[in-house]
């Protein structure tokens, strides 16, 4: 059934939200670490080499494995001045059409990020020389997990326009 579809796809989306959020947390971690080394370095020794350009590289990484933990909690900013004053059937079909919309741009994004990754496949940052495209592709299964999330929450859209009554 469309429930037991909808459940299975939540527990699939919320365990690998789980392992972003820890790989970001992780993330986040090493860039405390190293941002202190190397500003304390500064002062004592030197600094770490190609600390600045590890920390944009997991940060963009950071930043695009978060979003779909974001929406799985629903923390994105949301303003529903004329949504909120509507009927729950009314207010799960407008949720609907920008979920739909979501999840279409977010494909075309995890696409578009592959082919640049598939692109940018020689190239290399400027101080370690680390290869581009695996971060990129990371940002890719990000945007991807982003573009899940958003399909879970288009079917649970849609089966509260068919059964406003049924709140699973």
């Amino acid at each position: 059934s469309m429930k037991a579809f909808i459940k299975a796809l939540e527990g699939l989306t919320r365990r690998l939200n789980q392992v972003a959020v820890i790989l970001s947390s992780v993330l986040v971690f090493f860039m405390m670490v190293l941002t202190f080394v190397d500003v304390t370095g500064r002062y004592f020794i030197r600094p770490v080499l190609g600390g600045h350009e590890l920390t944009y590289l997991a940060l963009a990484v950071l930043v695009c494995l978060g979003f779909g933990s974001v929406q799985l909690e629903k923390g994105h900013i949301a303003i529903g001045v004329i949504i909120d004053r509507l009927s729950p059937r009314v207010q799960a079909a407008f949720d609907a059409i920008t979920y739909l919309v979501m999840v279409i741009v977010l494909s075309l994004m995890t696409w578009q990020t592959v082919v640049f990754a598939n692109r940018t496949q020689t190239a290399v940052s400027g101080e370690l020389g680390l290869p581009i495209y695996v971060f990129v592709y990371i940002c890719a299964i990000g945007i991807a997990l982003y573009a899940l999330t958003s399909l879970l929450d288009l079917f649970r859209s849609l089966m509260k326009v068919v059964n406003p009554a049924d709140e699973s």
